[in-house]
């Protein structure tokens, strides 16, 4: 059955956030991410993910080659440096979009949390 899925101001969705492990170990440049997250839907063919996904303080070089991101911060920051080396810091209420394959130095300041789209080619 289909339905309208409600996701509060805070993130959570139907369930709550679960530990989980999204970044690779090998891609940590610095810190530890302690992660929690959640996916509200996903497409039959996983091209279409929109979750909630929390981290704690660390930094990571990250793109999607093949994908889209929609993120919009509910609590916590961070920087986004951009491949021309200017830095872009997002806090609560801010959003951003990472376009196909724009690698970034992906940084989490104070623990975060984001709703997220993530759009791949499959």
């Amino acid at each position: 059955m289909s339905k309208v899925i409600k996701i509060g101001r805070d993130g959570v969705g139907r369930n709550a956030l679960e530990k989980c492990s999204v970044v690779p170990a090998e891609a940590i440049l610095s810190g530890f991410a302690e992660e929690m997250g959640d996916v509200h839907l996903e497409s039959a063919d996983g091209s279409l993910v929109i979750g909630t996904w929390q981290a704690t303080p660390y930094a990571e070089m990250l793109t999607y080659p093949n994908g889209t991101e929609y993120a919009i911060i509910v609590s916590g920051k961070v920087a986004l440096t951009n491949p021309d080396g200017s830095v872009e810091t997002f806090g609560p209420g801010e959003s951003y979009i990472l376009p196909p394959a724009t690698e970034v130095r992906f940084e989490v300041l104070e623990t975060m949390r984001k709703i997220y789209v993530l759009q791949t080619s499959k």
